[in-house]
């Protein structure tokens, strides 16, 4: 299961990116050569760092951003990587004293905002994305907040159900964590998660 949850998060997600830009730049065939070649490049661009993510599933499980860097650095990598494929503007924030985490939180919460910007760009229709990483203790929250569409005006709502949200909420249960949503029709939603710190790193 645990196999299952990193492909979903790691291959799935990249195979998603690729197939948009593909679409792209099918419609960008004729008209607009310049634009062909900037999706024909994120196409193949994509299809590297999938290949290199699967490499590393392979060897442990382990998301290669945090293989080498620590996890406010590795969400902000990760988000700016996302808001190039996606052309949606994201400010990624960290607050409070960073502190060692177990590699299990780490994962959890990177998988978690990789996880909320996948279904952002998919159903949102957002103009921006604000993450935030916030130390407090016993408990380390994440919040990523869109400027979108909300639930009830999504079509079809980002938060339905389906793999990704499910894995999600299993990934930070086991760690006795919580996620909630929060959300208003035109008024944007936010994935809230707090997991408490109890686990030595």
């Amino acid at each position: 299961e645990r196999l299952a949850r990193e492909i979903h998060d790691t291959l799935a997600q990249g195979f998603t990116s690729i197939v948009m830009h593909l679409e792209a730049a099918e419609q960008a065939m004729e008209t607009n050569p310049q634009r062909l070649r900037h999706h024909l490049d994120k196409a193949r661009d994509t299809a590297r760092h999938s290949l290199e993510q699967a490499r590393h599933v392979v060897q442990d499980l382990r998301p290669d951003l945090l293989a080498q860097h620590a996890l406010p650095d590795a969400i902000g990598r990760a988000a700016a990587r996302w808001s190039e494929e996606s052309g949606i503007a994201v400010t990624a924030v960290t607050t409070g004293d960073i502190l060692p985490l177990h590699p299990d939180l780490d994962v959890t919460l990177l998988r978690a905002v990789q996880e909320a910007l996948a279904n952002v760009r998919k159903h949102a229709q957002a103009q921006h994305v604000a993450i935030t990483l916030s130390y407090m203790g016993d408990m380390v929250a994440l919040d990523v907040q869109d400027d979108g569409v909300g639930l009830a005006g999504a079509a079809p709502s980002p938060f339905a159900g389906g793999y990704g949200l499910t894995a999600m909420r299993q990934r930070v249960a086991q760690l006795g964590g919580t996620v909630e949503l929060e959300s208003e029709p035109g008024a944007g939603t936010t994935v809230a998660v707090a997991i408490p710190v109890s686990q030595e790193p």
